[in-house]
């Protein structure tokens, strides 16, 4: 592939132009000259990568996993075949905004775009038991900063396990997730993240992977090649306006505006998102 998407969030991507572009398109809610944050990077990336996979041809199947309500498969469904949302709408600590049970009665109300919703269908499925769809039944599947809100280790492989289980051979799929940075060495020391310390909030009860827990419970359990090597440097100009959470208190920056925000740091531990482009052989 041309792009590098195997890789953490940073500032520099934004500055090539094509990257610029195609975030522009996905966000148009957001001023680009200064809104950028890791969503609007998870979206460009996978946006990137579904093209270069070859699968905007207006025919493949695809399926997101913990879908929510995400711009994304707004955007592509009408640049697909069949684009399957799924996710436990209306129900779980995110139905009030990030999954609401309005996906399924009404989701052109939660569109970002003019365009019309296109080939999307929108279906209530447990990401760990995609019962519904048979093996191999889609060209893609994505999860966008989803798979670590699924429970324990077990209940991330079994859910890493039935998106490979999904999809086609020869197929593509694309995780974003979080990944560990730079932690306090005790917990360094322990091999394990600090967000299972924290407590309270949503934020607390979020899975940041370690690098070895990523290969562990999200890559490998997928039975899926990760494409290209991973590449987990950030730049420094990434790590300047630093969103730090303190006491149970909500993100707070150097600059006082969440934006640009591409990483967080709890309790000493700095993580950011990962992206991870897969391929079933």
């Amino acid at each position: 592939m041309d792009r590098h998407y195997a890789k953490v969030c940073d500032s520099t991507d934004f500055d090539e132009p094509l990257f610029r572009e195609r975030a522009a398109a996905l966000r148009p809610d957001l001023d680009l000259t200064w809104q950028l944050d890791r969503k609007t990077w998870e979206l460009t990336m996978l946006s990137l990568f579904l093209e270069e996979a070859g699968l905007l041809d207006g025919a493949s199947k695809l399926l997101s996993v913990g879908a929510g309500r995400e711009a994304i498969v707004f955007w592509l469904a009408p640049r697909v075949g069949r684009m399957v949302a799924t996710d436990v709408y209306g129900t779980g600590e995110f139905a009030g905004y990030d999954a609401p049970a309005q996906m399924l009665t009404d989701p052109a109300a939660l569109s970002p775009y003019d365009h019309g919703l296109g080939n999307l269908e929108v279906r209530v499925a447990d990401g760990r038991h995609l019962n519904d769809f048979e093996d191999g039944s889609f060209d893609g599947v994505f999860s966008l900063s989803s798979i670590e809100h699924f429970g324990g280790p077990a209940d991330v492989a079994r859910a890493a396990s039935e998106i490979g289980r999904v999809l086609r051979p020869g197929g593509h799929a694309y995780i974003a997730t979080e990944l560990s940075l730079a932690q306090p060495p005790a917990l360094r020391r322990a091999g394990r993240s600090v967000a299972r310390a924290c407590s309270g909030g949503r934020l607390g009860k979020r899975e940041v992977f370690t690098p070895a827990e990523l290969r562990r419970d999200v890559i490998a359990p997928t039975g899926l090649e990760l494409m290209q090597e991973l590449d987990s440097s950030i730049s420094a100009a990434s790590l300047e306006n630093l969103a730090v959470r303190r006491f149970g208190r909500w993100l707070r920056t150097p600059t006082g505006n969440f934006h640009p925000h591409f990483a967080i740091r709890v309790a000493g531990e700095t993580f950011t998102s990962v992206g991870l482009p897969l391929r079933k052989r």
